[in-house]
């Protein structure tokens, strides 16, 4: 003979009490997260070079000396990479270069900002400086003149000492990308070996006023 189990009675007004409590232990901590001051997103020192692995470095600074600090890049892996406030900075270093000025063109591409352009390649000094053509003064068809251009700039340093066989190569691409690269290539060319403030860097980046 089976056994016989009282079944609990659940009434309407039970039903309604319990979704009553769900919806107040849902709700609070939703109601206490509302209030919570947004947390400013993250940003990372930008350091030109090794960022990853911690080699070849050069940390970037603005003429007074602080350093300059940037939004990471979510999509970079394989480099350092920052966001500043639309231009965006792209560093790496790699080995073994048997010719810095073919090297610095394949990372170019590798790095994805050289968008299939013909390179061209200037020395100031051992540094080398990459850039594009430049615009026709005529717009192409479907050109919208309203769209900042953007500035792209290619730097690329063959080491020494230490650092013999390797080249750091860095890229700038943005609506600032002109006087982000002026405030770079000082620091690339003197290899981050000298104060800043004695160099002569651009004082319309701050580090009070995010670009």
């Amino acid at each position: 003979m089976g056994q016989y189990r009282l079944k609990p009675h659940f009434r309407a007004a039970h039903v309604v009490q319990l979704i009553g409590v769900l919806m107040v232990v849902i709700s609070v901590p939703l109601f206490v997260m509302d209030r919570l001051p947004v947390a400013a997103g993250s940003v990372d020192e930008v350091i030109l070079g090794d960022s990853v692995g911690g080699g070849w470095q050069i940390p970037l600074r603005y003429a007074d000396g602080e350093p300059v600090m940037c939004d990471p890049l979510p999509d970079v892996v394989m480099e350092g990479g920052w966001d500043c406030d639309g231009t965006r900075i792209k560093s790496l270093v790699v080995t073994e270069v048997p010719d810095p000025e073919l090297a610095a063109l394949r990372m170019m591409r590798a790095m994805g900002v050289s968008r299939g352009m013909d390179l061209e390649v200037a020395r100031d000094g051992d540094l080398l400086v990459l850039h594009h053509p430049e615009r026709p003064d005529v717009p192409e068809p479907g050109f919208d003149a309203g769209v900042p251009e953007e500035q792209f700039t290619g730097l690329a340093l063959s080491g020494t000492g230490d650092h013999e066989g390797e080249l750091l190569v860095v890229s700038i691409d943005g609506e600032r990308g002109d006087d982000f690269t002026d405030l770079i290539r000082p620091q690339v060319r003197d290899n981050g070996g000298g104060d800043v403030t004695e160099l002569e860097l651009p004082s319309v980046l701050t580090s009070e006023v995010r670009v």
